[in-house]
């Protein structure tokens, strides 16, 4: 029987995963040839194909399907015991996946890059880039081991910490404000009032979405009527649409600092506290939080502090730690 490797192990978990050698060979920074080898290797010592080619990419065989499960437990036995290994030695290493909202994520994962260097490349940094709901999920789930979200209420399904709070503002071509919320002057004001919304072309987050919920619940409240014109699933394409035509969007100043600081976008914050957004920092409960999971949270409060709040524009600085069922571990 030919001895079997992790890598090997591991390029057969991921063509499990993807459904493709071509995409699992991507995702593991290897060549299509490389994973092909794996596989084989992997085939030869089990005695049968672990896949039936397909004209789409592969599915997993009755050999794989029972295979699966145990080179999976195998897989993260191995990587527990490096880890706990590394940790004994006082050396974080590992893995750790950490989920960004897009309003920051560019900034903290460039300010992340450099405030790692000491632990490359011990310590492997996965981000994933995604909105909060999506995130808490994926926290849930274990499938994210940290995240920076957003929220709008205290609750939470996770262990969290408060970084800082910030108004919503109203945000859109300064001449679409100006003439949306304006008193005359030709310039937007320094501030509003949710009812300044009625009648306003909007551009929201696809639900569901926190915002949409706690916005849709004061609107209703108010007895306002939001007039809805784009849902969409990107903040890329929010900010075009705002930057193209004559809409309004819902966003903290920090998501928006390079178009401010470019005079195509303005923001024009939101009195109501409902509409405060807190940025927090949660964390999974699913598995164990890694020495190299801790780091990575350990730097997050201070880049955050550093690289995004100044942008925010908010009198709320990074608070003290909240917890919610438990402090952030």
């Amino acid at each position: 029987m030919t001895d079997l490797n992790l890598r090997a192990l591991r390029t057969v978990v991921a063509v499990a995963r993807s459904g493709s050698l071509s995409r699992a060979a991507v995702a593991l920074g290897i060549a299509q040839s490389a994973a092909s080898r794996h596989l084989a290797e992997v085939e030869a010592a089990l005695g049968g194909a672990l896949f039936h080619r397909t004209g789409r990419g592969v599915s997993p065989t009755e050999l794989a399907a029972d295979a699966l499960p145990r080179l999976q437990a195998l897989l993260a036995d191995a990587d527990m015991l490096t880890q706990t290994t590394r940790e004994r030695a006082g050396a974080p290493g590992g893995p750790v996946t950490l989920g960004l909202v897009p309003s920051l994520a560019g900034r903290l994962a460039s300010a992340l890059w450099t405030a790692l260097a000491p632990q490359r490349p011990t310590l492997q940094l996965r981000v994933r880039e995604g909105y909060s709901g999506d995130l808490e999920t994926a926290l849930a789930e274990g499938r994210v081991d940290l995240a920076v979200v957003n929220r709008y209420r205290t609750q939470g399904p996770n262990h969290y910490r408060t970084l800082f709070d910030t108004p919503m503002c109203v945000v859109g071509r300064p001449a679409v404000l100006a003439r949306a919320l304006g008193n005359g002057s030709g310039r937007p004001p320094f501030g509003t009032r949710l009812a300044a919304l009625d009648g306003l072309p909007l551009v929201l987050p696809l639900p569901p979405n926190a915002l949409r919920t706690v916005l849709d619940e004061q609107a209703q409240r108010a007895g306002l009527r939001l007039q809805l014109m784009v849902e969409a699933g990107s903040s890329g394409i929010i900010k075009r649409l705002l930057q193209d035509h004559d809409c309004a969007s819902l966003l903290p100043r920090h998501a928006v600092a390079d178009e401010l600081a470019a005079g195509t976008l303005a923001a024009v914050p939101l009195a109501e506290r409902a509409l405060r957004q807190q940025v927090v920092l949660a964390t999974s409960s699913q598995h164990p939080f890694t020495l190299a999971a801790r780091t990575v949270a350990g730097l997050i409060p201070g880049l955050v502090r550093q690289a995004i709040v100044p942008l925010s524009d908010s009198p709320g600085a990074a608070q003290p730690a909240v917890a919610n069922r438990s402090t952030l571990r």
